[in-house]
């Protein structure tokens, strides 16, 4: 189970935009293709994530035929690393670290620092 998913709230811990906060828009995982037998594996270390409105970087695109409706100078959220990023509990609002834990036979996000289920 993902301890951060689409549509939480986060906040950044390091970096320039320390200390902001918004809703992730998107997880990216990544994988690991071994040559040799082709077999695909989970790489923990390039997961990242994109936060609406944190880490905005500019992108020149320039217009190439009829395809491409944006051109010119185009402000994007750029992807950040999912370890210099912290769930927001919605019961004590504040950066916290998260646990799984078991209600019956699901898996549920449990808040350490109040306790609360994060839904």
């Amino acid at each position: 189970m993902q301890k951060i998913k689409n549509g939480d709230t986060v906040q950044v811990i390091t970096g320039n935009e320390k200390g902001a906060r918004g809703e992730v828009k998107e997880v990216v995982r990544s994988w690991r293709v071994v040559r040799n037998s082709q077999k695909k594996s989970r790489n923990p270390s390039g997961d990242r994530v994109v936060v609406a409105s944190v880490n905005i970087r500019k992108k020149h695109q320039r217009p190439i035929s009829q395809t491409r409706t944006q051109t010119g100078i185009i402000e994007r959220e750029a992807p950040i690393h999912i370890s210099n990023v912290m769930l927001v509990c919605p019961h004590c609002d504040e950066a916290v670290r998260v646990r799984i834990d078991y209600e019956g036979d699901k898996k549920v996000r449990v808040c350490k620092r109040c306790g609360g289920v994060i839904g």
